[in-house]
């Protein structure tokens, strides 16, 4: 990617305006439908429906099938762009009649992308009034491989969703990844195992109506690689239940109690060990229950602890040979040998996450980028960053976090540990510091000038007090691959005057850079 915003490529423009085109169709055809309504409202949802139909033939027939995907979100930017401008127009006199007419024409018109070609829907991406057509029509989306169905209900009308859901899968033969999320049943996985043999990853979680009885359905889906079951009525026994009959499981979700599971199937059925488990993820493990991960789980390469000083022992994972993501959960670095399972296993590690480790000094964050020189993500989530008391004084060997691609800081650092990791992350492409550190202008001065971040792309500094445009015309100036910029809202000596100033001028520049304040995050 470039400083400078460049032309986008032509099939980038052509669907484009094929989006604008398709929500221009139904624009046109508002004020016919409306006033055929008037006189026969059958006629007129029949036209429209004949309208709909052709399009989508159309559609079908001109555009390449590996493109549809892009074009339906282009196509629904547009409709819904056009809704809104449709809201505004509405006045005070306006016939509501009228609006609602129009408004059922935009919603309709969503159905010209429902073909076999489309292979990935996310209902929460949708604008909520579209999602019922979608709910609805999921049955045409035959080609679909990535289906998120969402919140559906919330599991508040499970079995009027049961239904329809059932009628959409029966069609739905290619899909690999479904989420129903509160509203799946039996029903519905008697559905799933009929009808989608293809399933490699199932997320369930918050199904109350999903049961130990529903593990002997899952069971038969012999594709099935991960399954999240965390806050459904799936107790122990049902987990037991589930991985003794479906060995090619590399994923179960959080399962808190996953050293009982495993404790009972080294007691009762050792003959189905080793596991093919590739994910840990427990808030409770002891010492033993760790033990038994390693010894059953000897494939874990993702592994995520919470600590108990006095039930659990972390030098049990050095023996995870495959151990490459390591997040760990309310420890100390010191007193719970973080530093010695590191200093084993450091060189493995691609991705750590700390959250509420304590005893973290400068030393240790040296420590860390010499043990773990392949380290590409890296975070502090809620750890206590305390003063050293005696500085490493070696010369570092290694050159730290030389590899480090996503570094997110949402604890309290001092300047001097902020500054040792900013300044020698000089590859690093995403940047997110939390609430807790008050940067300065002084701050960023000095960083950038040490360290340009010439790779950074996305950058979020989620609250100051203290910078200014100063900062920003510096970050923007050097860091010359910057593409997001956000959370300028919540630096509060900038003006709304100041920031319509920076996008103005990213604007004039022509700087590849987005300051959009509606942007939304997975952090």
């Amino acid at each position: 990617m470039t400083r400078y915003k460049e032309p986008k490529q032509l099939e980038c423009l052509a669907l484009i305006k094929l989006g604008e085109w398709i929500a221009n169709q139904a624009e046109t055809n508002m004020n016919p439908i409306a006033l055929l309504a008037q006189q026969n409202p059958n006629t007129a949802q029949t036209t429209l429906n004949q309208k709909i139909e052709n399009i989508r033939r159309y559609l079908d027939f001109y555009v390449p099938w590996m493109l549809y995907d892009k074009l339906a979100n282009e196509a629904i930017k547009a409709l819904s762009e056009l809704s809104e401008r449709m809201k505004h127009s509405l006045g005070f006199r306006g016939s509501m009649g009228k609006f609602v007419s129009q408004m059922n024409v935009i919603v309709k018109m969503t159905e010209v992308l429902f073909t076999k070609n489309v292979t990935y829907v996310s209902i929460d991406t949708i604008p909520k009034m579209m999602r019922s057509v979608f709910y609805s029509k999921l049955n045409m989306l035959s080609g679909l491989v990535y289906l998120n169905l969402g919140s559906l209900s919330g599991g508040w009308k499970t079995a009027d969703m049961e239904e329809s859901i059932i009628r959409a899968l029966k069609q739905l033969h290619c899909l690999k990844y479904l989420f129903i999320n509160y509203d799946c049943t039996d029903n519905i996985l008697k559905c799933i195992v009929e009808n989608c043999t293809k399933i490699k990853k199932l997320d369930l979680s918050c199904s109350k109506c999903i049961t130990n009885e529903s593990i002997n359905i899952i069971s038969k889906l012999k594709s099935l690689k991960s399954i999240q079951l965390y806050h459904t009525f799936v107790t122990w026994e049902g987990y037991v239940n589930l991985l003794i009959n479906c060995q090619h499981l590399e994923d179960i979700g959080r399962c808190d109690e996953i050293g009982k599971v495993l404790e009972f199937i080294h007691i009762n059925c050792p003959e189905t060990c080793p596991l093919n488990l590739k994910i840990y993820v427990s808030k409770y493990a002891t010492s033993h229950h760790l033990q038994l991960a390693v010894q059953m789980c000897p494939y874990i390469s993702v592994m995520t602890v919470f600590h108990n000083t006095l039930q659990s022992d972390l030098m049990v994972l050095i023996s995870l040979k495959d151990l490459y993501d390591l997040k760990l959960l309310s420890c100390d670095f010191y007193a719970d040998q973080i530093k010695q399972v590191l200093q084993v296993k450091g060189c493995n590690l691609l991705k750590l996450h700390l959250e509420h480790v304590d005893q973290i000094d400068l030393n240790a964050l040296m420590y860390i980028s010499q043990m773990c020189p392949l380290l590409e993500t890296l975070t502090f989530y809620n750890c206590t960053l305390i003063q050293h008391t005696s500085l490493f004084t070696k010369k570092l060997e290694i050159l730290p976090f030389r590899n480090i691609k996503k570094l997110t800081c949402v604890s309290s650092f001092t300047d001097e540990q902020l500054m040792f990791l900013l300044t020698n992350c000089i590859n690093v492409e995403f940047i997110q510091i939390g609430t807790a550190t008050q940067l300065t202008d002084e701050f960023v001065v000095k960083l950038l000038d040490k360290n340009p971040l010439i790779y950074l792309k996305e950058l979020r500094i989620m609250q100051s007090d203290f910078l200014t445009m100063l900062s920003i015309e510096r970050i923007i100036q050097s860091c010359m691959n910057l593409e997001i910029l956000v959370e300028l809202e919540s630096w509060s000596i900038l003006s709304d005057s100041d920031r319509e100033y920076i996008r103005n001028y990213i604007k004039i520049n022509n700087y590849n850079v987005d300051t959009s304040p509606i942007r939304r995050y997975d952090a």
